[in-house]
């Protein structure tokens, strides 16, 4: 989706401090500031850190000291030490520049929904203050952001889920028919077997025995040939006349 121009400067342009520093007759703290003037992060914080403790009650120095913690990007602590600033005294505009600082603190930790927050409690302090109004646009442009993506990787993990679904299903469906075409090989194989053992079975048995000739049939066939031949049928006769005629045997 295509910003405009508008909303990309916005979101490009960096965050509007707005800090002036506590001011105390405190050694410690004015010896912080003038480092901090200086540009000398590191040192004004070991100031601010004398200054604490000696004034843990303090809010001013607690922002002083949130400060010089924002300055070194050390932005977890200085949110800490802001909150803490937030959180006595009766200075309504000293309150509202922690409120500030804790919402730039916030949108640099990456917490625009917390930080939008802070910048209205600031506003509802201060409603002059020009710099917690800018910072609020941009946490609340941060924020949409934020949440179109958190959307879209809500969807996404959405479909990703729903294509998985599609895959596992795909899944059991080859299976099942992977399981349907090994049932089908086996009944194929197990009918084979069947009809296999049947052949062999039929294989096995005893032959039927050819039914033997029928004798009258072949007497008449031999007489036959022998009409045929009249020489043998003559001889045959002979030979069936000189049995006849034989002595009788003996039963002794």
């Amino acid at each position: 989706m295509m910003r405009s121009p508008a909303v990309a400067l916005i979101a490009a342009l960096p965050l509007l401090f707005g800090f002036k520093m506590f001011e105390s007759r405190n050694s410690e703290v004015e010896q912080g500031n003038a480092a901090m003037q200086a540009g000398k992060a590191e040192e004004a914080l070991a100031h601010y850190d004398k200054a604490v403790a000696k004034l843990p009650a303090e809010p001013g120095v607690h922002l002083d000291r949130g400060s010089a913690l924002y300055a070194l990007s050390r932005f977890d602590e200085a949110r800490q030490e802001f909150l803490r600033a937030t959180e006595g005294g009766q200075d309504q505009k000293l309150k509202a520049s922690a409120f500030r600082n804790l919402g730039n603190a916030l949108s640099k930790l990456d917490k625009h929904k917390d930080a939008v927050e802070a910048y209205k409690r600031a506003l509802a302090l201060n409603p002059a203050d020009k710099a917690a109004k800018w910072n609020l646009e941009i946490a609340l442009r941060k924020q949409k952001e934020e949440e179109k993506k958190q959307q879209d990787d809500k969807d996404k993990n959405k479909d990703d889920k729903k294509d998985d679904k599609n895959k596992d299903d795909k899944n059991k469906d080859d299976k099942k028919d992977d399981k349907n075409k090994d049932k089908d090989k086996d009944q194929k194989k197990d009918q084979n077997k069947d009809d296999q053992q049947k052949q062999d079975k039929q294989e096995k048995q005893p032959q039927p025995q050819k039914a033997p000739e029928n004798q009258p049939e072949r007497i008449q066939e031999m007489l036959k040939n022998l009409e045929a031949n009249p020489k043998d049928l003559e001889r045959e006769r002979a030979r069936l006349r000189a049995v006849r005629r034989g002595p009788p045997a003996r039963d002794w």
